[in-house]
């Protein structure tokens, strides 16, 4: 199934807000919400905080709509000091995500510093670490009927090396586990590509046909250097992780779905902030032409 997909936004750790997000998902004929539990306290001292749960539960089952979750954007399975945690935090997840039904799990592929990269040895030790992890967790994915949607990422300051879609798509590939799978960010992908000199196309392909999950939004491929006072400027400067409506970037998207195979089973999920919600219905519109190439 083909799905579009929209992801939900707790202001302040509200899980009430969701109530209209849902309603709106309805009326927009969209398919499925991304639940960021990142944004809630329903995972408390890495544990599941019971009555934040509860309300989760009673806000978003039997509501007539898929989910998808995204788990804590600090989770860094390339973090050896603090692995443990990371480990710990994800599993909180993976239970979450089975509590709501959720078909997918995106939780972040790790990156490390420059340095430890540089040192080839010790950066696949990391990698072994952090690929025997990811099987351990796709088997308690499995018992919790959920899928890991293993995103990429691009490098959060100029000192950290982020690896690229083929690097995760050979690693997902090494761990042949049908509950671990990838989630394909455009915009990552653009702006780690277009940093590292690498072929933005020619990388996706590598990671599209693993990607059942697809995080939609637009940029313009340049990592953040100049200092700005609001995010919002960076738009004006056109760098960084935009979020941007489809269009308004230059990510080549009807290239993409003329040259990238994906899987039959597909959900374009739209990473779109509250203020470009006057937006919303057009880049629906635009995905489900760009699902028709497939």
């Amino acid at each position: 199934m083909k799905k579009i997909g929209f992801t939900s936004q707790c202001p302040n750790g509200d899980i009430s807000a969701l109530i209209n997000q849902i309603k709106m998902c309805k009326e927009a004929g969209v398919d499925s919400l991304e639940i960021s539990i990142f944004e809630t306290d329903v995972i408390c001292g890495k544990k599941i905080n019971q009555a934040e749960l509860k309300i989760l539960k009673d806000t978003l089952l039997n509501q007539g709509i898929d989910y998808t979750t995204h788990g804590e954007l600090s989770v860094n399975l390339l973090d050896q000091e603090h692995f443990e945690s990371h480990k710990e935090v994800l599993k909180r997840d993976i239970e979450v995500s089975g509590e709501i039904k959720a078909t997918h799990l995106v939780t972040h592929f790790g990156q490390t510093t420059n340095n430890v990269y540089e040192n080839k040895e010790l950066y696949t030790s990391h990698l072994m670490r952090q690929q025997e992890c990811y099987a351990e967790m796709g088997e308690y994915a499995k018992s919790h009927n959920v899928t890991l949607g293993i995103e990429n990422l691009f490098p959060f300051t100029l000192n950290h090396y982020a690896p690229l879609p083929s690097e995760i798509s050979k690693q997902i590939n090494k761990i042949n586990h049908p509950n671990v799978k990838c989630c394909l960010d455009f915009s990552h992908a653009y702006i780690n590509c277009n940093y590292r000199n690498a072929h933005f196309i020619n990388e996706i392909k590598t990671m599209g046909p693993l990607s059942e999950h697809i995080h939609m939004h637009d940029s313009f491929g340049t990592i953040e250097r100049i200092w700005t006072y609001i995010d919002a400027e960076n738009t004006s400067y056109g760098q960084g992780d935009l979020h941007l409506p489809l269009g308004w970037g230059d990510i080549p998207f009807d290239k993409i779905f003329d040259e990238v195979q994906f899987p039959e089973n597909i959900n374009l999920n739209f990473e779109l902030p509250f203020r470009y919600e006057k937006y919303y219905i057009e880049n629906i519109v635009r995905a489900r032409l760009l699902l028709e190439k497939l």
